[in-house]
């Protein structure tokens, strides 16, 4: 079982990375103080605590994108709060359990799996290189330290490696291949006659009373949805990085406090054979201590150390590729790893070396020198960086004197722009579907619709658009959703009643000629009766573009007809045109018909469908099983 997990989480890599980077997580064994005191907690699973800090930057970002997505559709009074806040805690209490079945089954994510997952994020790279600022930076964003974000990482890992073995461990026999190609393969043969209810529009047949009875009826569709203009105060880096004074002697002293920088550090080349400690206690570790050095010794008795480590490594990533881990720079592995991998020469092999995921015998297998450059081969580079460094400094000093400004007078965005030499932007109007309209986007939605800044007329909070680029904002002036008078909305109530009534007398026709068919009459006399054309698209497919959905979805609802038999159906389609449908003939799809790579390809999806069923039941029972403690204020 466990062996099927590790081999099926080879391939989870690329899609979990997408979701990595909007829950927190960290890496590379940076050591930080995580504060002390204890959290305010939301729910506890089996003991576990969720944090509030945790849930509540968990739901703002789920609300945010919730936004994001239905853009314009958004109507909060479809998305009840009290409902969005439970789901999003049950979401992350099912997390949590999932997280705690996979650790039960011993499974792990080793240094070097995390190590190469988070040096291939492009969020954390610059110039397609790992860069550590990069990712302190994506830290700080999520509010976490770096160790945090380093746990949060390896957790999403080691879940999702019991997550993708369960949703592809199962088997699908050739019955259900055959029934399953029958189904989706399956092709029938129709003809259609089309009713556009256009057609039935009666000029003027809608009377005031109509009108006002309708409009009185249907209010929540003419709806002018609440909005704000707003004043903001943006500051961005770019601002203060033009040309600054410095002298030669600043910039010969920036260079050697920065050296490292015009240094290309050196690389080493290391595969290992790692000896996971399975267990707990002394013992354990004794245990994998001397097989250790068995391995070690099979090794100076000349024994291939790439083959050996496809055969004993007991990490996941790196065993196929013979214990290699591609090129190390110091610093980028556990301190016991590094100091013994910069103790060797090219080729030697290091004693058991231990760290927290066991036991590693490390071989050096090639060595790239570091290179330093001269201060007069990258003055200019010396310089650009000089005044980047600079515009931060700025930038941060004068992030601060925003906040205490905009805060000691909440009322006014004016002292901060002129204290600063900023200037107050204001908007258009804007609702809560106008996030593409403003800098910061859905972040500066939400604050200007929240309690504090909305109801009351404080300044927001810092904005974080980006590292570079933040912004404090407050409301203009407000108007609250309002029902759009009559004459606004008159045409629109009259289309709406002229669509119904067409639609209906297109309905009424049809089904009058949908019963003359089903008595024995012939489409093609129906059809000429009413001047239509009579569509014969032949035989289609289930998901076959050439017809409307709704005629699809009927014509592959109803029953097979008997041989020289046609059975009559109807659909309407969103517009109101109301479709007859003749099913001639069905044609089951067939395993015969396929080839090799489309017979993989429906194994593959009814893998996945039958490996989510399965997993959902596994979830379900842990949910049962577990003892989960919800806090009052998350009940109310």
């Amino acid at each position: 079982m466990l062996q099927s997990i590790r081999e099926s989480a080879q391939g989870w890599i690329a899609w979990v990375i997408v979701i990595l980077i909007s829950i927190p997580f960290a890496l590379w064994g940076i050591q930080e103080y995580l504060g002390i005191g204890e959290e305010a907690t939301v729910a506890s699973v089996n003991g576990r605590k969720i944090a509030e800090r945790e849930f509540e930057s968990t739901y703002q970002r789920f609300r945010q994108n919730l936004r994001q997505q239905l853009g314009e559709a958004f109507q909060p009074d479809l998305f009840p709060e009290s409902k969005l806040r439970a789901d999003v805690l049950e979401s992350m209490i099912r997390n949590e359990l999932v997280l705690q079945a996979a650790r039960r089954m011993g499974l792990r994510v080793g240094d070097a799996a995390l190590r190469r997952t988070i040096a291939g994020v492009s969020d954390f790279q610059t110039n397609g290189q790992f860069d550590p600022r990069a990712y302190e930076r994506s830290a700080r964003q999520q509010g976490y330290s770096t160790a945090d974000f380093q746990e949060r990482i390896r957790e999403a890992l080691v879940s999702d490696q019991l997550t993708t073995a369960l949703t592809g461990s199962e088997l699908v026999t050739k019955r259900e291949l055959e029934e399953a190609a029958r189904l989706r393969d399956q092709r029938r043969e129709l003809s259609y006659l089309l009713l556009p209810a256009s057609d039935f529009v009666k000029p003027g047949g809608v009377s005031e009373e109509d009108i006002q009875a309708y409009y009185a009826a249907n209010q929540g569709k003419f709806m002018a949805p609440e909005r704000v203009r707003l004043d903001y105060l943006e500051l961005k880096l770019d601002q203060l990085s033009g040309d600054s004074d410095y002298t030669e002697e600043e910039l010969r002293a920036f260079y050697e406090d920065h050296r490292g920088e015009y240094t290309t550090p050196e690389q080493r080349r290391a595969s290992h054979i790692l000896i996971a400690i399975e267990g707990e206690g002394e013992d354990a570790e004794n245990a994998a201590r001397e097989k250790a050095r068995e391995v070690l010794k099979r090794l100076r008795d000349g024994e291939d150390f790439a083959a050996l480590a496809k055969e004993v490594s007991q990490d996941a990533g790196s065993a196929g590729q013979g214990g290699d881990l591609g090129f190390i720079e110091a610093g980028m592995m556990s301190p016991a790893f590094d100091k013994a991998l910069f103790a060797l020469g090219e080729g030697e092999v290091s004693e058991p070396v231990r760290t927290d995921f066991g036991f590693h015998i490390i071989k050096l297998t090639d060595l790239i020198a570091g290179t330093e450059k001269s201060f007069e081969e990258v003055r200019d580079k010396v310089l650009q960086a000089y005044r980047s460094r600079k515009a931060e400094g700025l930038f941060y000093k004068y992030s601060e004197r925003l906040v205490d400004l905009t805060y000691e007078n909440p009322d006014s965005l004016e002292p901060a722009a002129d204290a600063l030499g900023l200037k107050v932007v204001t908007t258009d109007w804007l609702t809560r579907a106008d996030a593409a309209k403003i800098p910061g986007g859905a972040k500066s939605i939400a604050a200007a619709f929240g309690e504090d800044v909305l109801d009351g007329g404080n300044n927001s909070e810092l904005i974080e658009i980006s590292p570079e680029d933040v912004l404090v904002l407050r409301v203009h002036d407000h108007e609250e959703a309002s029902i759009l008078p009559l004459e606004q909305v008159r045409d629109t109530v009259v289309a709406a009643l002229e669509q119904q009534q067409s639609a209906k007398l297109a309905r009424e026709m049809g089904e009058a000629l949908l019963k003359r068919l089903r008595q024995g009459e012939s489409m093609e006399l129906v059809a000429g009766e009413v001047a239509h054309k009579l569509e014969s698209p032949g035989s289609v497919g289930r998901n076959d573009s050439k017809l409307p959905r709704p005629i699809a979805q009927t014509l592959f609802s109803m029953p097979r007809p008997g041989s020289d038999e046609t059975l009559y159906g109807k659909a309407v389609l969103n517009n109101g045109d109301f479709a007859i449908i003749a099913l001639h003939k069905v044609q089951d799809g067939s395993l015969d018909k396929l080839d090799e790579k489309a017979l993989q390809d429906l194994k593959v999806s009814l893998l996945r469908t039958f490996g989510r069923e399965n997993f959902e039941h596994l979830v379900q029972n842990l949910r049962d099983a577990a003892d989960v403690n919800i806090s009052r204020s998350q009940e109310q």
